[in-house]
């Protein structure tokens, strides 16, 4: 599963791509080609890389000339296939690997000079090849035949100067493209066994850049590093980057939650409005997160590798296929439950209020067999629903709710039978019609 396949997960995991400051555009695609990583050595040096950029962020100057660099990193996989292919190819084409070569040498000495030399891309096996290319040693990020190339080019440019016969000049012209030609043939037979190195360097340089970008969110988002767990998951402070930022702008602060879940499922009960599905939108991203090695928006957090996270919130209908809201979500349901069948421990789903559009006694059954097979069958499990479901199968938490007229977002345990009834006073928090609240409560007694 490659990251441009569930970039739009409605976790939020669009947001936090696009909050990366990655500087070039090749370098966001090879990001977005990258698969996820489901092993914990994988994942462990994807960490262990990231906290070794960390240091240089500090460094602003360095950061900004670093930025100023790779933002002309491009893709030239093309070109370079065509010089591995035997072919020759134009100017532009050697000025693009010219400038590789050159964009990687600057990096190098940038990232070594600032005492961050493990860091720098191994430019040892490509001098050669730069040579090759600025024969003049001018280390202009341009490319022409240069008259050192060939004493004949040199000397048929200095007639063609002096030369003022029409005819004369013409063919001169032709013996100048020629020899021109002649060179760029030879160039590319040169450059020929360089050219795995120079598509490592353009990869690494990509990956400098990537990290970069995630040592940089890591800082500015205060996020942290999480631990590698062997199945239990929990977090201490979660938050959710993009509520938070919206919270922030308007004055107000988001409510971290700690949750651990993966020992046995976890159902959520609470009001309306109490934040479960932010709790499951929140979870759902940093299990992506962890896979692509960034930073989790936690105060702390142990994650264990998942082979598939499935997310599944909202109306779920499907207009194109023809499904309704309660067909398309079992549908997507279903898929959790035949992919658990042979890989249940492997398995991480967040499932928001499953079967809300049907009546509540099948609607209970439904959540309640849903819960009991998941649980048996070793899926990271956190659900969240308005159903009252036994503690027999799963552990029960929930919203905190009203406190003194304002919402306490943080989760607490749910004994059997508590089922928050906050709908009223959440109702009336929001200035809804003293009538209206007045008739309900009525119904209701109590009153």
């Amino acid at each position: 599963m490659k990251l441009r396949d569930i970039i739009d997960s409605p976790c939020g995991l669009r947001y936090m791509i696009e909050k990366l400051p990655v500087s070039s555009g090749y370098a966001l695609r090879c990001l977005m080609e990258q698969d996820a990583m489901v092993s914990k050595d994988g994942i462990r040096a994807a960490y262990t890389r990231l906290r070794e950029f960390l240091p240089l962020v500090s460094d602003g100057n360095l950061v900004s000339m670093l930025h100023s660099s790779l933002c002309t990193l491009k893709n030239i996989s093309h070109t370079l296939g065509r010089i591995g292919a035997s072919e020759s190819v134009d100017d532009i084409e050697l000025f693009e690997v010219k400038h590789l070569l050159l964009l990687s040498r600057r990096t190098a000495s940038l990232l070594t000079e600032a005492g961050f030399g493990n860091l720098a891309p191994d430019i040892s096996g490509t001098e050669e090849a730069l040579s090759i290319l600025d024969p003049d040693g001018t280390e202009i990020a341009s490319f022409y035949v240069y008259d050192s190339y060939s004493e004949q080019l040199a000397v048929i440019r200095q007639q063609l100067h002096r030369e003022s016969d029409p005819e004369r000049k013409e063919r001169l012209m032709l013996q100048e493209q020629e020899e021109e030609q002649r060179i760029r043939d030879s160039i590319c037979d040169r450059l020929r066994p360089y050219v795995r190195a120079a598509a490592g360097l353009m990869a690494g340089l990509a990956d400098i850049d990537i990290f970069l970008a995630k040592a940089l969110q890591y800082v500015n988002m205060g996020l942290c590093m999480p631990e590698i767990s062997d199945g239990i998951t929990s977090y201490n402070g979660l938050f959710n980057p993009y509520i938070k930022e919206i919270l922030n702008k308007g004055g107000k602060d988001f409510t971290p939650i700690d949750i651990t879940f993966g020992d046995k499922a976890v159902v959520i009960i609470g009001a309306n409005m109490g934040g479960k599905t932010v709790v499951l939108k929140t979870t759902a991203l940093c299990q992506y997160l962890f896979a692509f090695g960034m930073g989790i928006p936690a105060v702390s957090a142990r994650i264990a590798p998942r082979e598939r996270t499935f997310f599944i919130s909202g109306d779920a209908q499907d207009m194109a296929a023809g499904l309704s809201s309660f067909a398309a979500e079992m549908t997507a349901i279903d898929e959790v439950v035949r992919c658990s069948a042979h890989s249940g421990s492997g398995i991480a789903a967040m499932i928001d209020e499953p079967a809300r559009s049907t009546n509540p006694i099948e609607g209970t059954a439904l959540v309640e067999s849903l819960v009991r097979l998941l649980g048996h069958r070793g899926v990271a499990l956190l659900l969240t629903t308005h159903y009252n479901i036994s503690s027999g199968n799963c552990r029960r938490l929930r919203v905190t709710g009203m406190e003194n007229g304002r919402m306490n977002y943080r989760l607490c345990p749910a004994p059997d039978g508590d089922v928050p009834h906050e709908a009223l006073n959440v109702a009336e928090s929001l200035n809804i019609s003293p009538e209206w609240i007045g008739e309900a409560k009525k119904l209701l007694k109590y009153e």
